[in-house]
């Protein structure tokens, strides 16, 4: 199978941006991996008893492994070529118990952990990750699939009490957690980045973004992180400078956000969220 090796977490994280591609004349066969995930789910549910119902523990997580499954053949990308922040954007539903989001990680953890063994995959892309006792280890690209799933539903609850303008924090967390931004490349964006099917600068579903090779890349938005942006945008202030749209984060004053905006909003919502504790 291909494996994960040589994933960028910037180079196109977009649902759209890998497809599965299959010859004329096989649409209804069984794709050729099938067999091999479903050999993954039965080893890591264990062998069935028939005298033995499953266990609660083994129907949901069948349930939660499916369900992702699911999710990377309708929207992709391919299941043995996804990254932590993928798997965050599947487990997090808005009002849902941090434990709920758990065990749907959890689940997705357990499979990957067989496949990783199985030589499957090169990496288990929902591994945990070290507990955050440091700012300096909030980069988006170093985060576990749990962590950005809990720092994405504290971005949900973030409203005027914390925040001038909520809606423009939701935004910038989304992009940063959802395609793994750095601050630099997240602050470049110009409103004329953002397009649809049909305009530009009205609306979002994709996203320009520099290639490092030269020219630009366009990135699919992830339907939460659209909705995010969406949602934002309607209440933008207004740019100083509108060339090219103006930039897509104005502070007070019109002009483009500082640098660190992106870096200290992420981490005063990790430590109201307590994701971000001191060491003991």
């Amino acid at each position: 199978m291909t494996g994960l090796r040589g994933l960028q977490p910037e180079s196109g994280l977009g649902y759209k941006s890998l497809t599965n591609l299959r010859p004329a004349g096989t649409e209804n066969r069984p794709p050729p991996w099938r067999s091999g995930l479903l050999c993954c789910l039965r080893a890591t549910c264990g062998p069935p008893q028939a005298a033995t119902p499953p266990t609660r523990t083994s129907e949901n997580y069948r349930s939660h492994v499916t369900d992702w499954l699911d999710r990377c053949r309708e929207t992709g990308p391919a299941w043995d070529r996804v990254a932590a922040q993928h798997i965050a954007l599947w487990a997090h539903r808005s009002g849902v118990p941090h434990s709920a989001t758990a065990r749907r990680v959890s689940a997705v953890r357990s499979f990957y952990a067989y496949a990783l063994r199985s030589d499957a995959v090169v990496y288990n892309p929902a591994a945990r990750r070290p507990r955050l006792t440091n700012p300096a280890q909030l980069t988006p690209a170093g985060l576990g699939s749990w962590q950005i799933a809990v720092l994405l539903a504290a971005f949900d609850e973030r409203g005027r009490h914390v925040s001038t303008h909520p809606h423009q924090d939701r935004a910038c967390g989304y992009l940063q957690l959802g395609l793994a931004l750095r601050s630099g490349l997240l602050l470049a964006v110009n409103l004329d980045d953002l397009s649809t099917e049909r305009d530009i600068g009205i609306g979002a579903d994709t996203l320009r973004l520099p290639n490092p090779a030269g020219g630009h890349r366009l990135v699919a938005l992830p339907p939460l992180v659209g909705d995010a942006v969406n949602a934002y945008l309607s209440r933008r202030r207004p740019p100083r400078d509108s060339t090219h749209g103006g930039p897509l984060f104005t502070s007070r004053t019109g002009i483009r956000m500082p640098h660190r905006y992106p870096h200290d909003l992420l981490r005063a919502v990790a430590r109201s969220s307590g994701l971000l504790s001191p060491p003991v």
